[in-house]
């Protein structure tokens, strides 16, 4: 086993995707992901096999992942941002601070069951003024 940046990574797979265990880098290998640009700039070839690498070829890795904000650097700087968007109170800082879905997902069906739900469908039938009892909802 082979660890990059306090991550193990697995021993039979190609570099490519057992970089992607390690937080903040994908598993995608397109133009301009982290693991290609990490691997095209140390030389590597991206087919081969964890357990395969030297030991100057791990070094190599391990400086160019540097230049990264990864894993617990980056955890951390994302719930900062969550927090600062809770107390300037915007949109998808609301929706966090409820449980709710932010990124314009559909409520409608599928959000059912999150611990809060949605306000219109969890909402209590209240009675209406002249009527005898209160309509339920459902």
């Amino acid at each position: 086993m082979l660890r990059i940046s306090n991550v193990e990574l697995p021993a039979n797979k190609n570099i490519r995707v057992a970089l992607s265990r390690v937080y903040g880098i994908g598993k995608k290998f397109k133009k301009n992901s982290r693991s290609r640009k990490i691997l095209e700039k140390s030389k590597i070839n991206p087919l081969l096999k964890v357990k395969d690498l030297n030991d100057e070829q791990i070094s190599l890795i391990n400086q160019k992942i540097r230049q990264f904000k990864l894993e617990d650097d980056l955890r951390q700087e994302k719930e900062q941002n969550i927090e600062v968007k809770k107390i300037i109170r915007s949109y998808k800082g609301i929706r966090h601070d409820g449980g709710r879905k932010v990124n314009g997902q559909s409520t409608h069906h599928n959000n059912r069951t999150r611990p809060h739900g949605i306000a219109s469908i969890t909402k209590k039938a209240m009675p209406v003024a002249g009527k005898k009892e209160a309509l339920k909802q459902g």
